[in-house]
């Protein structure tokens, strides 16, 4: 069962190899500590007589010489370290020295640098606590630099913190199948990649590895720029793909937006060349040859093609769509993903996708009703809500963007369709306008919609009537229509905004939305009251999350001086 749930072959050894040091191992760490301290000895015996070695034995000489002066104080010191030691490792009893001068001394086994992931380690000392043969060599297999070392706790504590808090918005990767090979020595140069970008968005939820999180940063553009360059131009990955879109989302949260605008697009065109958008396409004789060039464009290698795996290629896509919908929304972008070409299934429930239960959702079409119809009351994952919310947020930016074009009679009739969409979404999701529903997700859903309503209204004050008299009449129709709408909509945006304020975490891209609020109400200072306290609201919002967002921090840089005007 545990070999389905991770998807490997299953294989049963009849005979298992020894395990534990090999035989004699003991004593020649014994005879190699003998041989060290006899060493020590004679350079301490003839440091007065020889020059060249008065230098590297100073630090002895000195230690001794503290040694002897501090008396019996600092013999029931070295006494207790070695009983502490001792205690941890009782086959090595007579191993180690009384003699404190083996404490600075270079060790030619064991690295001198105190581990402090281990249990117990007395880090006063600068010799380390010995551990288990069985922790140090899981030690040293993990990828090391000069200034960064991965101890198998941090290893740990990173893996948790990536499933606690960074996954709830970023559900690409499952729990078993990455714990099936987290700690394999061997691993390929993509899940490297993919594992460091992990630790890297992790380590900016938490404030325990806020040095780590810059050095995991470098790490991981440093093992993508040596996998690009390593492989071939045309092979590409789904880890490889994952980890720049993780890697995106931390350098639009914690280092520069244009940053991680790039890195985006980056992602995006892998997920693209690897046809992501159409995963579930029916296959007809027009499709084979994409099949083929797909097969082209990634790695060769054992592939499995069960649901799990298909199941995360459809996450992994979605993921980089919201990316794509929110952020293109702060200047108006274009989007690079194209609503009418996807042929890939919403992702599946969160308990089907941990527990390996396969079961298919509809496509996009299928559950964004036509106008006029009821919404689907389905169970939908708050990351499938996501998905739905960044869709209605493309539609009207779409409509933004295509506005000055169109014929008033077109443009009404737009504008009156995805007003009726928005107001069907906004009435399912009030309910997560309240502490009675703690779900940070669901609730940057719903300011989403309310923001997509300030815009639609926006949209309408700022596009110029038509010389035509029907289109002239029917844009003052909607303009009245929704004036009521919007006041609405500012009201309940700013009772979200004390909902996410209750939260511990939010979803990182939510400053995106407050600065769209923050802008409308700006450009509309005298239409009432309510539009008027939205904006301070907004900023108290982006200065309580400036420790914990980059992006909250850049906004309210941004409007903090019409705040102060």
């Amino acid at each position: 069962m545990a070999c389905a749930t991770a998807g490997v072959k299953c294989v049963v050894r009849e005979t298992c190899p020894p395990r534990g040091p090999k035989k004699g191992y003991l004593k020649t760490l014994q005879k190699r500590i003998e041989d060290l301290q006899t060493q020590l000895e004679k350079s301490q015996r003839s440091g007065s007589n020889t020059p060249a070695e008065t230098g590297a034995c100073s630090s002895v000489q000195g230690a001794s010489t503290t040694d002897n002066e501090a008396g019996s104080r600092g013999s029931s010191i070295d006494n207790n370290e070695f009983q502490h030691t001792t205690s941890m490792t009782p086959e090595m009893t007579d191993i180690i020295p009384h003699s404190p001068v083996l404490l600075d001394s270079p060790f030619p086994i064991i690295s001198k640098e105190p581990f402090g992931c281990f249990e117990n380690s007395y880090t006063s000392s600068s010799f380390p606590s010995l551990t288990s043969l069985d922790n140090l060599q899981e030690l040293a297999q993990l990828p090391k630099e000069t200034d960064l070392v991965i101890t198998p706790m941090m290893h740990n504590d990173l893996d948790q913190l990536y499933f606690d808090r960074a996954y709830a918005f970023a559900p690409i990767v499952q729990t078993h199948r990455y714990r099936s090979w987290s700690k394999q020595p061997n691993k390929s140069q993509q899940r490297t990649c993919l594992q460091y970008a992990m630790w890297t968005l992790a380590s900016s939820l938490s404030s325990q590895f806020s040095i780590e999180g810059r050095k995991l940063y470098a790490k991981t553009r440093q093992l993508l720029h040596a996998l690009e360059s390593d492989e071939s131009y045309h092979q590409v990955s789904l880890q490889q793909a994952q980890a720049w879109t993780l890697l995106a989302i931390y350098e639009l949260t914690c280092q520069d937006f244009r940053r991680g605008m790039m890195s985006a697009g980056r992602a995006f065109r892998l997920i693209q060349m690897m046809r992501l958008y159409e995963l579930d396409a029916p296959t007809t004789s027009g499709t084979m040859q994409l099949e083929q060039y797909h097969g082209q464009l990634t790695l060769q290698g054992p592939v499995q093609d069960d649901w799990v795996d298909v199941e995360t290629k459809r996450r992994t896509f979605w993921l980089a769509y919201t990316i794509d919908r929110f952020t293109c929304m702060v200047d108006g972008l274009h989007m690079l993903f194209d609503e009418r070409l996807i042929r890939t299934r919403l992702p599946a429930p969160e308990i089907n996708f941990a527990s390996n239960r396969p079961t298919d959702i509809g496509f996009l079409t299928d559950v964004i009703p036509v106008v006029g119809l009821e919404w689907p009351h389905n169970n939908l994952s708050p990351f499938t809500e996501c998905v739905i919310g960044a869709t209605v947020c493309g539609r009207v930016l779409e409509h933004r963007q295509k506005a000055l074009g169109r014929p008033d009679q077109e443009f009404c009739r737009q504008h009156r369709g995805l007003h009726a969409l928005l107001t069907q979404r906004i009435r399912m999701l009030r309910m997560y306008a309240s502490l009675e529903y703690p779900d940070p997700i669901l609730a940057f859903v719903a300011l989403a919609a309310h923001i997509s309503m300030l815009m639609l209204y926006d949209l309408l004050k700022s596009r110029p009537l038509g010389t035509d008299a029907q289109g002239t009449q029917l844009t003052q129709a909607l303009y009245t229509e929704q004036k009521q709408q919007s006041l609405d909509a500012v009201a309940d945006v700013a009772l979200l905004i004390s909902v996410l304020d209750q939260h511990f975490q939010m979803h990182p891209l939510t400053p995106i939305l407050l600065l769209l609020g923050a802008r409308f109400s700006q450009s509309h200072p005298g239409l009432n009251d309510a539009y008027i306290k939205l904006f301070p609201s907004i900023i108290t919002m982006l200065q309580a999350s400036n420790g914990l967002n980059g992006l909250a921090q850049n906004f309210f840089q941004l409007l903090e001086p019409n705040h102060d005007n």
